[in-house]
């Protein structure tokens, strides 16, 4: 019998990248998300892929959104096998700078969303999993702190009430990047979800993830080369070697600088007319 996964947050980051591994472990997946275009988006990917996913609109902060996804899963496939919820939702604003209603949304997002997921499973579910993954490590604020503070100690007195309900949190070194970089943190949530991990529960789980590829590296490569053979090309050199060559020929930085602006502009009008 195929598994059915319900996937919150999940058009975007690491709930994308959580959705699409699922779909390769085989699963029903149930893409919830805010935007219900992002929502609609990794639900495509995943039939593309051959797997079978819906996407539906819910903000898991509501508490109308939050039972209409569970009720929406149970309308459709009958059974509920796993909740992966993400709250990820981070401020870097220092404390002293955060207003009411950032800290309000922060609330809302991470803490107000994870009771509802919650209470909904204690609700709706008799025996299943859930994956709550929260704001990154890197976000070290003391309002964030906060927040993570408060799903660990949600999910470790869900634990203790609710022993047919495996929980376990997750909290990853980094913000979301994307599918190939983010893959530990999938990996761990598969772990989580399996047989394998039926005795675990009420644990926090810190993830090491790998650094994220800078700009360059996440273009494609004949972009990159492109931009190589423009900027970093014959003219570039050129330049340097005028620079180098300043009192050999007689011409001061500034003229070399006019002459760069100059050229500059003539690029962007050619790119302009184009």
């Amino acid at each position: 019998m195929v598994e059915v996964v319900l996937i919150t947050n999940a058009g975007e980051g690491f709930g994308r990248t959580v959705a699409l591994t699922f779909a390769e472990l085989n699963y029903d997946v149930v893409c919830a998300d805010k935007d219900v275009e992002l929502a609609a988006k990794t639900a495509a990917e995943i039939e593309e892929l051959g797997g079978n996913a819906i996407p539906i609109q819910a903000d898991m902060s509501s508490s109308k959104d939050a039972r209409l996804a569970f009720d929406k899963v149970f309308e459709i496939f009958g059974s509920l096998n796993g909740v992966i919820h993400l709250a990820t939702h981070e401020s870097n604003a220092a404390l002293r700078d955060l207003t009411e209603t950032e800290f309000a949304e922060l609330i809302n997002e991470d803490v107000k969303s994870t009771f509802l997921v919650l209470k909904n499973s204690a609700k709706l579910l008799d025996r299943a999993w859930l994956v709550l993954i929260g704001p990154p490590k890197s976000a070290n604020l003391p309002h964030m702190f906060g927040m993570r503070g408060a799903i660990t100690r949600m999910a470790a007195a869900f634990e203790s009430r609710y022993e047919d309900l495996r929980v376990n949190v997750i909290i990853p070194s980094r913000s979301a990047s994307d599918p190939e970089h983010d893959a530990h943190l999938a990996d761990t949530v598969s772990y989580l979800a399996s047989p394998y991990a039926e005795g675990v529960s009420g644990q926090r789980l810190n993830i090491d993830l790998p650094k994220p590829p800078n700009i360059e590296e996440k273009l494609l490569p004949e972009v990159r080369a492109a931009l190589n053979e423009n900027f970093l090309g014959d003219e570039f050199n050129d330049y340097e070697d005028e620079i180098f060559l300043e009192e050999e020929l007689d011409v001061s930085f500034d003229e070399l600088e006019e002459k760069l602006d100059n050229d500059l502009e003539l690029d962007f009008e050619e790119l302009s007319n184009v």
